[in-house]
């Protein structure tokens, strides 16, 4: 069960990933594994997600599903603001 405390977290922090790598693409590489698979699905960037981990179903594997979850709602949302503020 995933709790919505933990959802935010999530969410947070990739939405906080997201916008620093478009911010400066250089950045991409000092994230860790799960950052870096998640931004790239959040902005569809398959050539980011072969530099992250590799195929794309094994990606999503390795993001788990609260990452899972979290990545697919920062991109429905909008990853440019926060909703909550």
């Amino acid at each position: 069960m995933i709790h919505a405390a933990d959802m935010c977290d999530a969410e947070r922090q990739i939405r906080q990933k997201v916008i620093m790598v478009v911010a400066d693409e250089t950045r991409f590489g000092t994230l860790s594994t799960g950052e870096r698979i998640a931004v790239a699905l959040v902005l569809e960037r398959y050539d980011l997600l072969q530099r992250a981990w590799g195929r794309m179903l094994e990606s999503v594997h390795r993001l788990g599903p609260l990452w899972t979850e979290a990545a697919l709602r920062v991109q429905r949302q909008g990853w440019e603001e926060d909703p909550t503020s």
